[in-house]
């Protein structure tokens, strides 16, 4: 899909502070936010599930929460691995099938890499394939961006790909490879992906609500996009990463199978399914087929969350404590993971207790580096004038102050910094924050030259800027940090490497600001996907930009 977009997905370092013991609790007070819609949660603790629902609710209907059906979006990509499993378990396939085999009457590849992709590859997030084709149907809409792309195109894009790195790749989250995967399986059983998660999953489980449209009386939950009403999506080809819908009850249906596998007449595809396959680290841990295993509260958990134009969503399961998390959200603006984070147990950092240290300059002059999750997130670590600054992709730098040798504290939100070092030399950093723990691996890559100035020195280049030929891009400040936001997706943070040159670190891409006559910024040209593409200033922003 080679458009100008920066869309960012999966953010790691979710900044909130609520916190409730509850997972009701958590709901009620996310719900506050909510512009429009409502949150259903459904909890399993100690054998009792409690259903809630918070926020603006359906104005018509009598349905009870846990029957009110809303896009699962990604947690579509765990029944994914366990069809693959099950596919496995039926002897139909093999982990290691490769597309090439599978796709050998139908597409003769430029790129023999691209063939040798295996099934647990694609299930993993490890084949090396984008998170998206780069071969969309013109014109798709940002609002059903999947509605348009069919097998057809699919299989032209397979065709001519080819892959950036030679060898083994590490985790990249991608929905074309997922989405690949169930188009495999669908022919692999002779059925659609749908049909087939249905029959395979579904039903012998007893989950008699979830499908790509679900059947009986039950409505869908009206999507919306911050305070504004939205349309559903709608999926062809790569419906496997994302286009099943589904109610809490039968989500919690689905997690309390993940909870006890062998209660269920699937547990030779469960046993397959939860086995660590790959590494995840910016998803917290690792991946079976489809299904993320992490930490949380120092408890192994399985989860996944969702999105999609108008929903949100969270599934968490806690074996060693019999615990299941659902959320539900007919709203784009609060993630699932956000509102199970909440339930933590663990007591906030109080930071007015926190005492700061100086350490010396040859120490802090240890820690500057590029510590990468996977291929698409990473942390990086600045020292400017004597302070340590860290940002994760997609986020502005925020400063660290230090408590102790290698570890240091956020005074804008409860979360701590480690540097983990073998015999003497670091090695890796770990972030705390919310009962969960995130270690990133130091490169070898230096860290980039970014320029940090306050706000005054930034406000010059807010802006509204009319891109020739596509939407306008509106640049704003906030926290020392530009902010650039093309029309219709969020803002993510710009860094300056050069005087009015900054570059995005969510996409490559690069913002170039020109002047006038009077040194007076009156533009800015757009550096993407090997376009130039010129940008008029039209006018100041009155407002920070929405996140």
């Amino acid at each position: 899909m080679k458009h100008i977009s920066w869309a960012l997905l999966g953010l790691i370092m979710a900044m909130n502070t609520v916190q409730a013991r509850t997972l009701s609790e958590a709901a009620a007070r996310f719900s506050k936010e909510l512009q429009a819609g409502c949150i259903v949660t459904a909890e399993r603790t100690g054998g009792d599930v409690k259903y809630a629902i918070s926020g603006k609710a359906p104005e018509a209907g009598n349905e009870k929460p846990e029957k009110l059906v809303f896009e699962i979006g990604s947690i579509s990509k765990v029944f994914t691995g366990l069809l693959l499993a099950q596919a496995v378990v039926e002897k139909k396939v093999t982990l290691d099938t490769t597309i090439g085999t599978l796709l050998a009457k139908q597409v003769k590849f430029a790129d023999p890499r691209i063939a040798a992709i295996t099934l647990k590859q694609l299930a993993t997030h490890t084949s090396g394939l984008p998170r998206l084709p780069d071969n969309a149907v013109a014109g798709a809409l940002e609002e059903d961006p999947y509605a348009s792309y069919d097998g057809k195109l699919l299989l032209n894009y397979l065709a001519s790909a080819k892959l950036d790195d030679e060898g083994t790749f590490t985790f990249s989250y991608s929905n074309l490879g997922t989405g690949l995967l169930g188009q495999l399986l669908g022919e692999v059983y002779h059925m659609s992906w749908d049909q087939a998660v249905v029959e395979k999953i579904c039903q012998p489980l007893g989950m008699h609500d979830t499908a790509v449209q679900p059947v009986g009386k039950l409505r869908l939950a009206i999507p919306h996009d911050g305070d504004k009403e939205t349309k559903p999506w709608h999926f062809i080809s790569l419906a496997a990463c994302g286009a099943l819908r589904s109610t809490a009850a039968d989500m919690m249906t689905f997690g309390e199978a993940l909870l006890h596998p062998d209660k269920t007449s699937l547990k030779a595809a469960f046993a397959l399914a939860l086995q660590p396959q790959a590494d995840a680290p910016s998803q917290g841990g690792q991946i079976g087929l489809g299904v993320l295993m992490g930490k949380f509260e120092g408890e192994a958990t399985l989860h996944h969350d969702g999105g999609t134009g108008g929903f949100c969503s969270g599934l968490q399961v806690i074996p060693a404590k019999g615990i299941v998390r659902v959320v539900l959200i007919n709203n784009n603006s609060i993630a699932g993971s956000q509102v199970i984070a909440a339930t933590s147990e663990v007591k906030p950092v109080d930071l007015a207790m926190q005492k700061e240290i100086t350490l010396p300059a040859d120490v802090l002059k240890q820690y500057p580096g590029v510590y990468d999750l996977d291929r698409d997130f990473r942390f990086t670590v600045l020292l400017r004038d004597g302070q340590l600054y860290v940002n994760l992709t997609g986020q502005p730098f925020v400063q660290t102050f230090a408590k102790a040798p290698d570890r240091f504290f956020y005074k804008v939100v409860p979360a701590e910094i480690a540097f983990n070092r073998r015999e003497g030399v670091i090695f890796s950093l770990t972030l705390f924050q919310n009962g969960n723990e995130i270690t990133a691996k130091r490169s070898s890559a230096p860290p980039p030259e970014y320029q940090l100035r306050p706000d005054k020195e930034l406000q010059p280049y807010a802006g509204k800027y009319d891109l020739i030929g596509s939407k306008a891009i509106t640049v704003t400040v906030q926290a020392g940090t530009l902010f650039a936001q093309l029309e219709g997706q969020q803002a993510v943070p710009v860094f300056e490497t050069a005087p009015d040159r900054f570059e995005l670190d969510v996409v490559k891409a690069v913002l170039i600001f020109t002047r006038d006559d009077k040194k007076q910024i009156n533009g800015l040209t757009l550096l993407q996907n090997g376009m130039t593409v010129p940008a008029p200033r039209v006018k100041s922003p009155t407002s920070a930009p929405s996140k």
